[in-house]
């Protein structure tokens, strides 16, 4: 009798407590579910970056333009937005040698410093792309006015071969989906048109798998 009690009382306990474990299972299926993506990437660490907003988020707050001289609706980040010296003609209230001519104190010189580092002298200087009469727009090699939220008709003239690989998506940096409507950095977003090359860097992250490879060999 007392055996058949003790069997019972055991079975009893282990229904309680898988009832209890799916209930748990559930509710936390349940609460994920109904985390939004921003909650959902906020409780993961990825190479110890914290994600603050979504894609989706961040192209909604994102002033665009749209590219042209591309099939279908792309976008790019509006150039002017991110020069705070913008309209240069704040500025540039006189030619060139004129205000290179003033001091200090009579002129702030913000960039005169900028050193050219993309081709040579004899085939680049500061008006090679910028309008000497209108520093709001740039200048193409035959004297067409450019947009500067539209440099990368500029940077196309020398750079066809990558300007044809960007516009395919193959060269540069999606912001969203392949699926239109399209958003991509521009050649400036990741270039300093200034000295566009990179600099050597050494890789982000440290390839522990490889290492551990080498040294059984």
């Amino acid at each position: 009798m007392r055996l058949n009690q003790l069997i019972s009382v055991l079975y009893l306990s282990i229904v309680v407590i898988g009832a209890t474990s799916c209930w748990n299972h559930e509710s936390a299926v349940h609460h994920v579910g109904h985390q939004t993506i921003n909650e959902q990437l906020r409780s993961k660490s990825v190479d110890s970056i914290q994600y603050e907003v979504t894609t989706e988020e961040y192209l909604r707050e994102l002033e665009k333009v749209q590219v042209e001289g591309i099939d279908g609706e792309v976008f790019i980040p509006k150039r002017t937005n991110h020069l705070n010296s913008f309209p240069c003609s704040s500025c540039h209230t006189k030619p060139i040698k004129e205000l290179g001519e003033l001091g200090e104190d009579q002129v702030k010189k913000a960039h005169w410093n900028i050193e050219i580092h993309h081709a040579e002298d004899g085939v680049m200087n500061c008006l090679t792309c910028h309008d000497v009469s209108n520093l709001n727009q740039l200048n193409s090699v035959t004297g067409r006015k450019i947009d500067i939220n539209h440099s990368y008709k500029l940077c196309s003239q020398c750079h066809s071969t990558q300007h044809k690989d960007w516009q395919g998506g193959a060269h540069g940096k999606r912001l969203g989906g392949w699926a239109p409507p399209r958003t991509m950095n521009t050649c400036v977003n990741c270039h300093n048109p200034h000295s566009p090359a990179f600099e050597s860097r050494w890789p982000a992250r440290l390839n522990t798998v490889k290492l551990i490879e080498q040294s059984t060999d």
